[in-house]
C-alpha cells in the first residue's frame, strides 16, 4: 500500500516512464500497476484497455500535468496495492513479517474489478463533443471490441459498474454519491474504486511539491510555538514560491469533498464493508491529515509568521474542535470564524460561485490556518473512532439537523 507521498510520485514516475516508451510495452505497465499472474486471454483484455485508454486521452492532461491517462491507471494500482495489503497478517512483535507475508498467496484483483477502475471515467472523460466524428467512431468501435473480449455475464456488469461511478449531467454531488452507495453491498467494487479515485486525487494535489520544506515537521512546528520561545515554522527566509494551477483553498475544497464523502460511508456503515475499504478509508484518511498540514506548515512558514498570532490560533481551534463543533455541520454565525465553513465556503455546486468563495476564502489567511487544523482534527476523528461522522452531511445535501443520528 502506498504510505507516503514518495511512494507516490515514484509509481507516478515508473508508469510515466513506461507510458513514454515507443512503442509502450503494456505488459511493463500492467505488471506495475497490478501485478502478474493473470492467465493469458486475461492480460491481452488488460493490455487492450490499457491501450484503448491511451489513443482515448492522448496528449490530454490533468490539471497539475500529467497526463490524465494516468489518473485511472494508478488509480487501479492504489486499489491493487492496498487489496494486496488488506491480505497481510498484522505485525507480531518478534515475528519475521516478510516471511509470514512471502508464505501467503497473492491476492489479486478480478479482471472485472481492474476494468472498473480503468473505466470509471469513461462516460465522463470520453465523450462525443471531444472528437472528430471519425475518431470517436473509431474509439467506439474499439470500446465494443473490449467488451466482446468478456464473458457475456460481466459485459453488463461492466457497463454498470461504469455507469454508478458516472456523475451525470446536473446530478448534485451528494446526490451522486447517495446513488453510488446505494449499490455498495451488492457491488462492493464500486465503493473500493471510488474510495482509491479520491485518493489518487488526493495524493496527486503533490505533483506541486514546491514550498514546503522538507525539514519541516507540522506536528514538531505546533509543539515548538505552544512551548518553547523559538521559531520553527521558519526554516529559512527563501521567497514565497510562485503559485501553482491549485492553491490552498482549492486544496482545502479537496479535502471536504474527502470529509463529506467520508462520512457518507460511515452513515451507510459502508465503511467496513470488506478489508480493502477499511484500509482505504484509513489512507485517505491519513492522506488528508498530510495534505491539511502541509497546507498549515505553508501558511505558518509564508504568511502568519507571528507566533503569537500563530498561538492564538493553535489555541481557538483546539477549543472549538474539542467542544465538538467539528462533528455536525454548523450554520454561520457569532460564535466562531469556523461556524459555517462547509456549507458558506465550499457547498456550492455552481462552479463560479464556489469559485468566488473559494477565491474569499484564500485571502483570509488566518481562517485558512484554522480550517486546515479543523481537518487534520476530522480525519484524525475518522482514524481513531470508529463512529465518528459528520453529521448533517447525507445524500440530500449539507443541512443543519441537530436530530441527524
Amino acid at each position: 500500500m502506498i504510505r507516503h507521498i514518495q511512494e507516490f510520485l515514484g509509481l507516478s514516475a515508473s508508469l510515466n516512464y513506461q507510458l513514454s516508451g515507443t512503442p509502450i510495452n503494456w505488459q511493463g505497465v500492467l505488471a506495475l500497476t497490478v501485478g502478474e499472474g493473470y492467465s493469458p486471454p486475461v492480460t491481452a483484455t488488460l493490455e487492450a484497455a490499457l491501450d484503448y485508454l491511451n489513443h482515448a486521452y492522448g496528449q490530454t492532461k490533468r490539471r497539475l500535468g500529467p497526463f490524465a491517462v494516468l489518473h485511472p491507471i494508478r488509480t487501479a494500482a492504489l486499489l491493487a496495492r492496498a487489496h494486496r495489503a488488506a491480505s497481510l497478517p498484522l505485525p507480531v512483535a518478534g515475528t519475521d513479517m516478510s516471511t509470514a507475508a512471502a508464505e501467503l498467496p497473492i491476492r489479486r484483483l478480478s479482471p472485472l474489478e481492474i476494468l472498473t477502475v480503468f473505466l470509471h471515467d469513461k462516460q465522463e472523460d470520453l465523450v462525443a463533443a471531444k472528437y472528430i466524428p471519425d475518431v470517436w467512431q473509431s474509439l467506439e468501435a474499439d470500446y465494443q471490441r473490449l467488451l466482446e473480449r468478456l464473458p457475456a455475464q460481466e459485459q453488463p456488469r461492466l457497463e454498470s459498474h461504469i455507469d454508478i461511478l458516472t456523475r451525470h449531467p446536473d446530478e448534485l454531488y451528494y446526490n451522486y454519491l447517495g446513488r453510488l452507495l446505494s449499490h455498495g453491498r451488492d457491488m462492493p467494487e464500486v465503493v473500493r474504486t471510488k474510495l482509491a479515485d479520491r485518493l489518487d486525487n488526493t495524493l496527486d494535489l503533490r505533483m506541486d511539491l514546491q514550498g514546503i520544506s522538507p525539514q519541516t515537521d507540522c506536528y514538531e512546528m505546533i509543539f515548538s510555538i505552544l512551548f518553547t520561545q523559538s521559531d520553527s515554522s521558519r526554516s529559512d527566509n527563501s521567497p514565497h514560491p510562485s503559485q501553482g494551477k491549485i492553491n490552498g483553498s482549492r486544496r482545502l475544497f479537496q479535502l471536504f469533498k474527502n470529509a463529506v464523502f467520508l462520512s457518507l460511508l460511515r452513515r451507510e456503515k459502508l465503511d467496513t464493508l470488506d478489508d480493502t475499504v477499511r484500509l482505504l478509508v484509513d489512507t485517505l484518511a491519513r492522506s488528508s491529515i498530510a495534505e491539511a498540514q502541509r497546507n498549515l506548515v505553508h501558511l505558518f512558514q509564508y504568511h502568519l509568521q507571528d507566533k503569537h498570532l500563530q498561538r492564538e490560533v493553535l489555541h481557538d481551534v483546539m477549543t472549538y474542535c474539542r467542544a465538538g463543533h467539528i462533528s455536525h455541520v454548523t450554520p454561520a454565525g457569532d460564535r466562531h470564524r469556523l461556524d459555517g465553513l462547509f456549507k458558506y465556503r465550499f457547498d456550492h455546486e455552481d462552479r463560479d460561485t464556489r469559485n468566488r468563495h473559494l477565491d474569499d476564502l484564500y485571502q483570509d489567511k488566518v481562517l485558512m490556518a484554522e480550517a486546515a487544523l479543523a481537518f487534520m482534527a476530522i480525519f484524525a476523528s475518522f482514524r481513531n473512532d470508529p463512529t465518528f461522522r459528520i453529521q448533517g452531511i447525507d445524500a440530500r445535501g449539507i443541512h443543519f439537523d441537530p436530530g441527524d443520528k
